[in-house]
């Protein structure tokens, strides 16, 4: 019994490090380079990274090219 909750408190502790290990470009990659496919993320700001997530989210009426070059005019300055 006390294998198995050592066990599993070792497993909790790494799995808690890799997920705060996350920076935002990692956590939403898939998202971001669905609209802008050749900018480098780990050259982007966290704050430019939230603003282009939240043109992304946006409700407005943008079409989707209209969203990628936002978002890639984001990307790009941040």
């Amino acid at each position: 019994m006390k294998r198995i909750l050592a066990t599993s408190a070792a497993a909790l502790v790494v799995l808690t490090g890799a997920a705060s290990a996350m920076t935002p470009a990692s956590a939403y990659e898939n998202t971001l380079k669905r609209y802008a496919p050749d900018v480098d993320l780990s050259q982007v700001s966290n704050a430019a990274i939230h603003h282009a997530l939240n043109a992304i989210n946006d409700d407005g009426d943008d079409s989707f090219v209209q969203t990628q070059l936002t978002v890639q005019s984001i990307l790009e300055k941040g």
